[in-house]
């Protein structure tokens, strides 16, 4: 516990901040272990400090108690919504169990035609102790919206540690890696996002902060996400 209390102060204290494209396609708003209600639906903001923004909208439900879909238009926005960029994610989920499941993902440009993407996803989440888990996440990304022009597959994994403090809060810290095959040495990174999420009723209320580290052109890149979600 000490070395990750140790890790945890490090890792706060660095300036670098990026963001893994891969990471975002999905139709929840990043990783997510828990299962979809009925019907959902969430907004959300991440900005980069400046006048870049991002606005994802989504949908989630819950077809059995196995089988979750959803889908999210991410509108992208630059410098000072000069430039707007719309792309669609069409995804789905298979719960093999309460610990594990498997996810698809497509995503398509709307108004751009370089950002087709398919990503599969395999999610597990082991409580350690009553308020304490690790949630481990391995992902491949296929099609030049995640690998380039010169990439064949694109692979990530992670770890969340987090707690629970009681029913309606919990803090948690995602350690990401990722790297193109075929393209390795421009685009390998180590992303790390401490998140907080409050539960108010129906509503789910997230607050991401995304740190990337390694690669001196993210450097300049600081990002803060905002996401509501709204079970109906």
């Amino acid at each position: 516990m000490n070395r990750f209390v140790a890790l945890l102060l490090a890792v706060l204290c660095v300036n670098a901040f990026a963001v893994d494209h891969m990471w975002d396609i999905r139709y929840t708003f990043g990783p997510d272990t828990r299962p979809s209600p009925k019907w959902a639906v969430g907004l959300g903001v991440m900005n980069n400090y400046g006048t870049d923004f991002l606005f994802p909208v989504n949908f989630t439900t819950a077809l059995s108690r196995e089988w979750n879909i959803g889908g999210k238009v991410n509108v992208q926005t630059t410098n000072k919504f000069e430039h707007v960029i719309v792309s669609l994610d069409i995804g789905g989920r298979y719960l093999i169990n309460d610990n594990n499941f498997i996810e698809l993902d497509a995503n398509f440009g709307v108004n751009r035609n370089n950002s087709t993407a398919v990503v599969v996803t395999f999610g597990n989440e082991q409580f350690i102790s009553k308020n304490f888990a690790n949630f481990y996440e391995l992902r491949a990304g296929f099609l030049q919206g995640v690998t380039g022009e010169d990439g064949y597959v694109k692979l990530s994994g992670s770890i969340t540690p987090t707690l629970y403090f009681t029913s309606f809060f919990r803090t948690f810290i995602e350690i990401n890696l990722s790297g193109s095959v075929g393209n390795i040495k421009d685009d390998f990174m180590i992303d790390i996002i401490p998140k907080f999420e409050l539960v108010l009723g129906s509503y789910r209320i997230r607050l991401d902060f995304d740190i990337g580290v390694m690669q001196e052109k993210n450097n300049d890149v600081q990002t803060i996400a905002l996401y509501v979600i709204k079970a109906l």
